[in-house]
């Protein structure tokens, strides 16, 4: 089921990677993945400081932070509807969702379980933040890297 909406929501973190890829998204290739969920991070990022500086209510930076989880849950389970991305049969909800609810362990229908993944990392990434700590940045770059693995299918290190 294709979703209308999604489209313009995602086409942001799309756009640069065409050039790298060669006008192809390939959802197996770690490098793409990653770029995604950086750039979903730094679109968190963004919202946070929106939200610090008083520029933007606290709930409605939440709305897009979830309304970009929502539209990367349509592409990485392959039903964003979009021709520049590859998927492939682990981009399915009784695939890729179905790993990401067992592993992460998330108490979330399958279809949704990218979608909550992204939100458990933008908590993860607001505290980091938080913390005060000069290392904040090292400690997100180490929680990109662990999405980019789970969605490629990949337990992090350590797990």
């Amino acid at each position: 089921m294709e979703n209308p909406d999604v489209k313009p929501i995602v086409a942001a973190l799309l756009e640069p990677l065409p050039p790298l890829v060669k006008g192809r998204n390939d959802l197996s290739d770690p490098g793409v993945v990653e770029l995604l969920v950086r750039g979903y991070v730094d679109q968190c990022l963004a919202a946070f400081q929106e939200v610090l500086r008083g520029n933007v209510e606290q709930d409605a930076a939440i709305d897009a932070i979830n309304a970009q989880a929502t539209a990367l849950n349509a592409v990485f389970l392959g039903t964003s509807g979009f021709d520049t991305v590859v998927v492939h049969p682990w981009n399915a909800a009784d695939q890729l969702g179905q790993f990401l609810q067992d592993t992460v362990g998330l108490d979330f229908p399958a279809e949704d379980c990218v979608r909550a993944a992204l939100i458990h990392l933008a908590t993860h990434v607001m505290h980091a933040i938080q913390g005060g700590t000069e290392a904040w940045e090292q400690q997100v770059d180490a929680l990109v890297g662990e999405m980019r693995d789970l969605l490629l299918g990949r337990l992090p290190d350590g797990a």
